[in-house]
């Protein structure tokens, strides 16, 4: 996890057995209810293994999200879908798929309110 654009990293705790990633971003300034921050930072785990998918987890309800995923030129994905699951035992529902911008070699999603559970994207090479 490193920080990218208008914050700093914080504390980052992994915990290998679930494949879980908890980290601070600390931004350098005090933010008041309403107010919004844009902000930007990668996370790398180190593993070398694939990845299908990046999703975000929320404990309550909030307002908006917005996140994007970027690809390398040499491994952009066949396939790229948006996907909500209430809990991690929880069936995966409000599929719906990403056009990738070929220029950009991104997708992207956003959503003006956030519901408790997981909110991702996700892809494949088939």
């Amino acid at each position: 996890m490193h920080a990218l654009e208008n914050c700093r990293t914080g504390r980052v705790r992994w915990h290998r057995d679930t494949g879980v990633l908890a980290a601070e971003l600390l931004f350098d300034t005090r933010l008041r209810a309403g107010d919004t921050f844009l902000f930007r930072y990668g996370v790398e785990d180190g593993t070398a293994g694939v990845s299908h998918e990046y999703l975000r987890g929320f404990d309550s309800p909030g307002g908006q999200y917005a996140l994007q995923v970027c690809f390398d030129a040499a491994a952009l994905p066949a396939r790229c879908h948006r996907f909500t699951q209430h809990s991690a035992a929880a069936p995966r529902t409000g599929c719906q798929d990403l056009a990738l911008s070929g220029r950009h070699r991104s997708v992207h999603l956003v959503e003006p309110r956030v519901r408790t559970g997981f909110l991702g994207i996700g892809w494949d090479w088939d």
